[in-house]
């Protein structure tokens, strides 16, 4: 006969990391050297060890192109463009997921936005907290995780409406085994 015992871990370790921001080719390039292979090496080995990494994408991902936001005082106005061959430094940092919810998500209207979703799903990173993509559910060790990602910008999940935040950590809870709620306030 097949014995098929399944033994669930006793023990998640979950990092979650802040703002990732890798350079920006816009409006003059301000890239690192080696496409920023280097960026995130002196942690890769924690970020790694964990059974889930998260973070939030503060900017887009994206080559060229987009609208670039507009600001009030251009002095102080930042529009990040990394280009999507970057998405590399977050796969070999060992991010499994990221929060767009962000005063960034935006920045190159929704072409950024579209890039930035577009390439981290083509490079296998799940992704939340856009209004066309509010949270994400993922399984991995035979554990599903689900998360949603706030934040008060345009486009974003609404940090400032606590009744709608409730029912989707609600929703997430009841087909997840664990829940992560990030926001960018």
């Amino acid at each position: 006969a097949n014995d098929t015992t399944i033994v669930a871990k006793d023990t998640i370790t979950v990092i979650g990391v802040g703002d990732i921001m890798m350079g920006t080719n816009y409006p003059e390039n301000k890239l690192p050297e080696d496409e920023g292979a280097f960026l995130m090496r002196n942690v890769e080995s924690y970020l790694q060890d964990a059974d889930i990494t998260f973070g939030n994408l503060e900017g887009t991902l994206l080559d060229s192109g987009g609208t670039a936001k507009k600001c009030k005082d251009p002095k102080v106005c930042y529009a990040f463009r990394t280009p999507v061959s970057y998405v590399k430094n977050l796969v070999n940092a060992g991010f499994d997921v990221m929060s767009l919810a962000n005063n960034h998500a935006g920045d190159f209207g929704e072409t950024g936005r579209a890039s930035s979703m577009m390439t981290l799903d083509s490079a296998g990173i799940y992704h939340a907290g856009q209004i066309v993509k509010k949270f994400v559910t993922f399984e991995k060790d035979s554990i599903r995780y689900g998360m949603v990602a706030f934040a008060p910008n345009s486009g974003c999940v609404n940090l400032n409406d606590l009744e709608g935040a409730r029912q989707l950590v609600v929703h997430l809870d009841s087909i997840c085994d664990i829940v992560i709620v990030s926001f960018h306030g």
